[in-house]
């Protein structure tokens, strides 16, 4: 099963060493179950299988799933992860921007075509939407366990299994993007950071 599936989890009150060797199971398997959705969704993209991702082939994507980029927005997607400028994205360009994105946790990586690569990661069937379950592995990773309700709550609206909810690209880029834009805005930075007050001290 997942390794972020609830209906298989128990309430933990003493942690043995057994247990910690399970998660740390459960976690190898699930990155390596990462590492072979991520090869499947780079041949997803790559149509000429020439081992590069181009414009032309994001457009088709998105054709294909129903979405409409905004003027520029493919171009922008290569763009801002196109480490040698060649104007497409090779296999190692492609893990790079991935990983990074996933390990970020300033907010502050490139997100547009990383937010693709997890929605074509998450549906696996290719029925041009995700499910909440589809996208619970993907989560979990990223955020881990403690923060995965949330997280789902966030992009989906709710964290219910049962709910039957679903997300087309559209829907699921939207959502993260305000997601994303709400946790730049609520950053605490040098300039908006406002210090306690003062304490009595008794003397």
């Amino acid at each position: 099963f997942w390794p972020c599936d609830r209906r298989n989890l128990a309430p933990v009150h003493n942690v043995s060493v057994s247990a910690m060797a399970s998660a740390a199971a459960r976690e190898r398997y699930a990155r390596k179950n990462e590492q072979d959705e991520l090869e499947r969704a780079f041949r997803t993209i790559d149509k000429k299988g020439d081992y590069k991702i181009d414009a032309d082939e994001l457009h088709q994507l998105f054709l294909a799933l129903g979405h409409k980029p905004k003027r520029g927005e493919v171009d922008d997607m290569i763009w801002e992860v196109d480490e040698d400028c060649d104007g497409c994205l090779s296999w190692v360009e492609f893990q790079t921007l991935y990983t990074r994105g996933r390990d970020d946790k300033t907010g502050y990586e490139p997100r547009g075509l990383f937010n693709v690569v997890e929605f074509v990661m998450s549906d696996k069937q290719g029925q041009g939407f995700i499910t909440l379950e589809e996208a619970m592995q993907i989560m979990y990773l990223r955020y881990g366990r403690a923060l995965l309700d949330a997280q789902l709550e966030e992009v989906f609206g709710t964290s219910d299994l049962n709910s039957g909810k679903i997300l087309t690209l559209t829907e699921f880029l939207h959502c993260l993007h305000a997601s994303q834009v709400k946790q730049l805005l609520n950053r605490v930075t040098a300039r908006s950071y406002q210090a306690p007050p003062p304490t009595n001290r008794r003397k």
